[in-house]
């Protein structure tokens, strides 16, 4: 990681101590069980208690993993329907114009016959089909040259916020951090805002846990989910965001 990028994450974290889609209840589950276990584990301090804690842990890790998969199954899914619907109001339109769309019209089809949303879509899945076969590094070129060539596109804010999870699977979670906050910063209004945010809280969570300076950046984890709750009660977030401030404890 850059300097650069490690100061940009401490001002970051700085200004943050400064300031005031799909359900798995069995991770919700598992996580409360491996919270008591945890608090077992304190109280006896039994080798057994270990054992049991870090078969749970284990679980934990793997719903954890099983959420990820089944969200990025459900972005995929919408924007597969969404091409598919924007190609047939575009075959609609054609087949009601009088007249076909000259070459320099701006309703005419680049190259290849394809329309210029379904270029546009069929670049972002290409990012997105990077992602979900762990090619992260490669997802990322994609992500960021899709941002580029179509930034006011309505997919940025997902493209944006996967560029973050893919620096997060990469453990570099400094850019994760500021990825996740550009996501906030620049679509402020879009749907991506609350998993950003909460994806940036557990981000600043393992830099704490890297740097070994937990204090400073579980304080600002805190205030992440903290807005979460406050300022997103209706995102499915919210009881995650919920379950981080109980294990982070008063």
């Amino acid at each position: 990681m850059s300097a650069v990028a490690s100061r940009s994450v401490t001002w970051l974290v700085a200004g943050v101590l400064g300031s005031g889609c799909v359900t798995a209840p069995q991770f919700y589950a598992h996580e409360a069980e491996f919270e008591r276990a945890i608090k077992e584990l304190k109280a006896s301090g039994g080798a057994g208690g270990q054992t049991r804690l870090a078969e749970l842990g284990t679980q934990v890790d793997a719903l954890h993993e099983e959420i990820a998969r089944l969200r990025g199954a459900v972005e995929e899914t919408r924007y597969l329907a969404e091409q598919a619907l924007s190609e047939a109001r575009a075959a609609r339109n054609a087949a009601g114009s009088p007249a076909q769309p000259t070459e320099g019209s701006a309703a005419a089809a680049p190259s290849g016959g394809l329309t210029p949303v379904s270029v546009e879509v069929r670049s972002y899945e290409e990012g997105f089909a990077f992602y979900r076969a762990g090619e992260y590094e490669a997802a990322i070129d994609r992500f960021r040259a899709f941002l580029q060539n179509h930034a006011s596109s309505d997919y940025a804010d997902n493209a944006l916020f996967w560029m973050g999870e893919c620096y997060a699977k990469l453990g570099d979670y400094e850019r994760a951090v500021l990825t996740f906050q550009d996501v906030v910063k620049r679509f402020p209004e879009g749907n991506k805002v609350p998993d950003a945010l909460y994806r940036q809280g557990i981000a600043l969570l393992e830099i704490g846990e890297q740097t070994q300076d937990e204090e400073t950046y579980t304080a600002a984890a805190r205030q992440i989910f903290e807005r979460i709750v406050r300022e997103h009660p209706q995102s499915e977030r919210v009881a995650e965001a919920e379950r981080q401030l109980e294990a982070l404890g008063p």
